[in-house]
């Protein structure tokens, strides 16, 4: 079953991009919204889907969106380099521009948790690092498992190094 994604950019231009790079991907752009009122219409209903915006709408930035998202809705900023730090929620999940297609894939993949299948394959050695880098940051930043993983995810997609790596870099081992 394909993942539903909606998309939601003030240029119809924008949109169409991404939509044609999703393309064949196994992710079904459902919608494309051009305000944060379309976009909460669109998604009200959906108790799983992923949205990809960029940073600004005509109505909202991509914090204000993110505050109005149920669990299972899920946000990717896509930003200029500059804006990046404009996108202060951690549970966002932030892309820079210029992108491909092949980064976008990858991007959605990290954070819609399509990598944790992949997650098998780590040794044992690994699993022990990310587990003691995730009890680190709850520990020194009070964050909970699960912003523990995704700030090691966004960190990860960043600087494009493995999750596993980035734990030991979080470690400094």
């Amino acid at each position: 079953m394909e993942e539903q994604v909606v998309l939601a950019f003030t240029k119809d231009a924008a949109a169409e991009k991404i939509k044609t790079m999703l393309y064949g991907t196994g992710y079904e752009v459902i919608a494309v919204c051009n305000s944060r009122a379309e976009l909460m219409r669109c998604i009200q209903n959906l108790d799983s889907v992923l949205i990809i915006m960029g940073y600004k709408l005509h109505d909202a930035v991509a914090d204000e969106v993110y505050e109005d998202l149920e669990p299972g809705q899920r946000l990717i900023a896509i930003v200029k380099a500059d804006m990046a730090d404009m996108v202060e929620n951690e549970g966002i999940f932030t892309v820079l521009l210029p992108i491909n297609r092949q980064q976008l894939i990858s991007a959605i993949e990290l954070f819609s948790g399509a990598i944790q299948k992949r997650a098998r394959s780590r040794t044992p050695d690994e699993e022990k690092i990310i587990y003691k880098a995730k009890l680190f940051l709850m520990e020194e930043y009070h964050m909970d498992e699960e912003q523990a993983h995704r700030f090691i995810q966004k960190r990860s997609m960043d600087t494009g190094v493995k999750f596993a790596d980035t734990a030991r870099m979080i470690l400094q081992i």
